[in-house]
């Protein structure tokens, strides 16, 4: 599928008009739009993006059909192309009764990061440290990167770099547990890159990437490298922020250096999906390098993903210390 279609589909086919052609109910929440009944889900009309926090995914039309509809890209912008009238049209006998004017290109709003609140650091490190169990030393790092900080309210902010160092993608996690029933607080910094997503510790010496759904778990998978005497830092993060392989297409663009990829998605149907999808992806793209998958240990009870495997493995260790065993399905080809 062309560039030409995804931008075409984007400008022409507005969230809000596929959902309620779903049969969604859309209704305005200030500046920005959201659903009956689905609150998590939030649109920003003026990106022609939106954010579905309790369903895990985000970005354009395209990225909303996938989910809704649980398939690929192509797939996506197969069905939405009928609606557009250039390309549904294209086979047609004769021209077009009538060029439409080209659409106004959308202003896009810049990335404003969250104001830091430095009297807010002990819950980040409580969450970061006793709840996720990441290792004191991945978190000082994290610190030291300016990848983590605290905002007012004290929600954890972690942020993702393009190849300048500059902040292309800004996040924000709560750091209290939720009550039952309820989801944790999170949310997409209005400006973020969604072609991108979370890119963390870049580096054009870098060979290897590690691809996650979510930054907590590739932080987790830093910690059992650590755990187990390798250099977490000789690696590339990127956390897809859900499970569209479309942000990893868009990285090995701009870094063809990689010759190593971890694909350490969740060990749950829709991770193992997201893999096959990041593979097809790969295989479309020519890549030649490694592609390796890394799944935590799923028989290990309760163990989905990396931050899961992270916790039972130091529960293990404090079980059986002074005995340190490597985790099943951590060890990685150099």
């Amino acid at each position: 599928m062309s560039s030409d279609l995804r931008k075409a589909i984007r400008e022409n086919i507005s969230i809000e008009e596929l959902l309620r052609e779903e049969g969604f109910e859309v209704i305005p929440r200030g500046r920005k739009l959201t659903v009956k009944g689905h609150d998590s889900l939030v649109i920003t009309p003026d990106e022609c993006v939106f954010t579905w926090n309790s369903r895990g995914f985000a970005g354009s039309v395209i990225d909303l059909y996938m989910g809704l509809h649980g398939c690929d890209a192509r797939t996506a912008m197969t069905a939405l192309r009928k609606r557009l009238p250039k390309y549904s049209r294209q086979h047609a006998a004769g021209p077009e009764p009538r060029q439409r004017e080209p659409p106004k290109p959308k202003e896009k709003v810049p990335l404003k990061l969250p104001e830091r609140d430095n009297r807010k650091w002990s819950r980040v490190y409580a969450y970061l440290m006793a709840t996720r169990q990441i290792t004191p030393t991945v978190v000082k790092w994290l610190v030291q990167q300016k990848t983590i900080y605290p905002d007012e309210r004290g929600n954890l902010c972690y942020v993702g770099r393009d190849a300048h160092g500059a902040v292309t993608y800004c996040a924000r996690k709560g750091t209290l547990t939720p009550k039952d029933g309820q989801k944790g607080y999170r949310n997409v910094v209005e400006g973020s890159d969604y072609e991108r997503r979370c890119v963390m510790n870049q580096s054009p010496q870098h060979t290897k990437l590690i691809v996650t759904e979510a930054a907590v778990d590739a932080w987790s998978f830093a910690s059992m490298l650590e755990l187990h005497g390798l250099d977490f830092q000789d690696y590339t993060y990127l956390s897809l922020e859900c499970t569209y392989e479309g942000p990893l297409g868009k990285y090995l663009e701009e870094n063809p250096q990689i010759k190593t990829i971890y694909l350490g998605q969740d060990a749950d149907e829709a991770g193992l999906k997201s893999r096959e999808k990041c593979r097809a992806l790969l295989k479309e793209r020519q890549y030649t390098g490694k592609v390796i998958d890394k799944l935590p240990d799923a028989s290990a009870p309760g163990c989905k993903d990396w931050n899961d495997a992270l916790k039972y493995y130091l529960e293990q260790q404090r079980i059986r210390e002074p005995v340190m065993e490597p985790a099943p399905g951590l060890e990685l080809t150099p």
